[in-house]
């Protein structure tokens, strides 16, 4: 009896600067989904890493950010969002 294996949602394991055909592909065809589906967490979620994985910060930040508007307990968002602002550094304040 063969077993599936379950799919990952972790990308591959290439270089942060380098990224491989797949992981470009991958992008895509979560921002599309997001364009049907603005909710959708997974999708959300596997977005924002793979952007943190590009060391695309505030990207992922704002990915991050959206997760939490639909899910305001996510853990894995949090952790996401202080990763990116450890990257980034603290937001600006407003003069005003």
């Amino acid at each position: 009896m063969a077993v599936k294996a379950e799919r990952s949602v972790e990308p591959p394991a290439v270089r942060p600067y380098a990224p491989s055909e797949e992981w470009i592909a991958r992008i895509g065809r979560l921002q599309d989904a997001l364009a049907v589906c603005p909710a959708d967490i997974l999708a959300r979620c596997e977005l924002a890493t793979l952007l943190e994985k590009l060391e695309q910060s505030e990207e992922a930040l704002c990915n991050w950010y959206a997760v939490l508007a639909c899910d305001p307990n996510s853990l894995k968002a949090r952790e996401g969002v202080a990763r990116c602002r450890q990257r980034t550094g603290p937001p600006l304040q407003s003069v005003l």
